[in-house]
């Protein structure tokens, strides 16, 4: 396991955000495609957006350099710089974009569950304002209910192609 000095989590009460989903696939096979880039580019994201990698640097320390581009053609940048990286349980991050890369603290856990793996997504926002002020203006639960959404069918192409 690696780890590194990141946001102190304390207690979070209604900092948080918690969107979990069990999808059909083993954890080593949906380790890989959300920690490399062949993948990760397919699913990613809500509904109506499009991912591009910039450059992926998995390593505590390193950084996932990314836009999300909406159906409008908005594009958003984004930055992922990885706190802790245990294979295939766990992945510690810090997220925002490049001017401000340290918006909120965010775990992905990846545990075995009948029938495949569960994933949880945690995000712990700097304030509850902030946390109310992302699902709102955001749609920070429903987005990410689709983007587990979103990896569950890719992981089935995968699978059954």
């Amino acid at each position: 396991m690696e780890t590194a000095n990141s946001i102190h989590e304390g207690a979070v009460g209604d900092r948080e955000i918690v969107i979990s989903r069990t999808v059909k696939a083993a954890r080593s096979l949906v380790w890989a495609v959300y920690t490399q880039v062949d993948h990760l580019d397919r699913w990613w994201g809500p509904d109506g957006f499009t991912n591009k990698t910039l450059s992926l640097d998995l390593r505590v320390g390193g950084q996932w350099k990314y836009t999300m581009t909406a159906a409008d053609g908005t594009v958003f940048p984004n930055l992922i710089t990885y706190t802790e990286i245990t294979p295939i349980d766990r992945l510690g991050y810090e997220h925002g974009d490049w001017e401000n890369p340290r918006m909120f603290f965010g775990t992905i856990t990846f545990t075995d569950a009948e029938g495949g793996t569960m994933v949880t997504i945690r995000m712990i926002l700097p304030t509850k304002e902030e946390r109310d002020r992302t699902v709102e203006q955001y749609g920070a639960i429903e987005g990410g209910k689709q983007t587990l959404a979103k990896l569950d069918n890719y992981l089935r192409t995968l699978q059954n192609p």
